[in-house]
């Protein structure tokens, strides 16, 4: 059974009559990044996505620009129009059921107490605080990069802790040895470390365009607020602080729009252009604030 949405992209651009407009994948789930690029202008598009302003940047195929399909969605397809450009292009949303698992972990963490509540706002605000820092021009110049490690649970996953609480993992599990090497997946500026409640010690990184990564549970951070990283330099030690049930590393991509699959983001043909190949488009911080599930 096919959700019931309509996420309408509308695009206007000067320079050439028809710009074109490509839109990846083709078909697209929940919680899935969709990109869309633009070819044929010399100016910065302007376009929405389901009401929402896109943030396009340059690259070397045009400009690209990177929105969430909300998790919850009520239509059955993404509607893109260019203004002066083709006909309008119907990208199906297809419905996804995503698995269901059981965990043990400590009891204060599956169920945690009013204090324990407060805290958890705390660290939950000021990760959402930084996806605002992710705005702006395009940090980067290189694909992204998944980091290495066998994948142990998908985005999207229900857990129940301890038969009781029940939430959604909204990142991706990678198997890492305790003290293993974590590394950025592209280039970017570090905008949070943070000893949290659930997620243990965190890591976000601001890389442009909107687009930020968080790496969560790490034994020890080793950047520090401020910090411009490299792709591949190291950002922290995995570890298992917070609500885990043994080291792995949790990494979770968010966009504008919310967080979305890291797998499913990775795929993605995203490539900024050079500062001296064309102009950036200007970029607005969404503030948008989603949660995690941090196991």
């Amino acid at each position: 059974m096919k959700l019931v949405a309509s996420l309408i992209v509308a695009l206007t651009a000067s320079g050439y009559a028809e710009p074109a407009v490509t839109v990846t994948p083709p078909t697209a789930h929940p919680g899935e990044p969709v990109l869309v690029t633009v070819t044929g202008t010399t100016a910065t598009p302007h376009g929405k996505a389901g009401g929402r302003p896109l943030t396009f940047f340059a690259s070397t195929r045009g400009y690209q620009a990177v929105f969430a399909v909300p998790l919850q969605v009520d239509e059955d397809h993404v509607l893109v129009e260019v203004a002066g450009g083709p006909r309008p292009v119907s990208v199906p949303l297809e419905d996804k059921t995503f698995p269901e698992t059981s965990l043990v972990v400590e009891e204060e963490l599956a169920n945690p107490s009013p204090e324990d509540g407060k805290i958890i706002d705390a660290d939950n605000a000021a990760i959402a605080a930084s996806y605002a820092k992710a705005a702006g021009e395009p940090q980067f110049h290189h694909p992204f990069r998944q980091p290495a490690g066998a994948v142990t649970s998908k985005f999207g996953e229900w857990r129940t802790f301890n038969d009781g609480h029940r939430a959604q993992h909204l990142g991706l599990d990678l198997a890492a040895q305790e003290g293993s090497k974590v590394a950025a997946v592209n280039d970017g500026t570090v905008v949070l470390v943070r000893e949290t409640f659930l997620a243990g010690n965190v890591v976000v990184i601001a890389h442009g365009g909107g687009i930020a990564s968080l790496y969560f549970h790490l034994r020890k951070p080793t950047v520090a607020e401020g910090d411009h990283v490299r792709q591949g330099e190291r950002i922290g030690l995995a570890g298992h602080t917070g609500r885990t049930t043994g080291p792995h590393l949790h990494v979770s991509i968010r966009v504008d729009g919310g967080l979305v699959d890291p797998q499913a983001f990775f795929k993605l043909t995203i490539r900024a252009a050079t500062s001296r190949a064309v102009s950036r488009a200007p970029t607005q911080p969404t503030g948008m604030r989603s949660a995690t599930s941090s196991t």
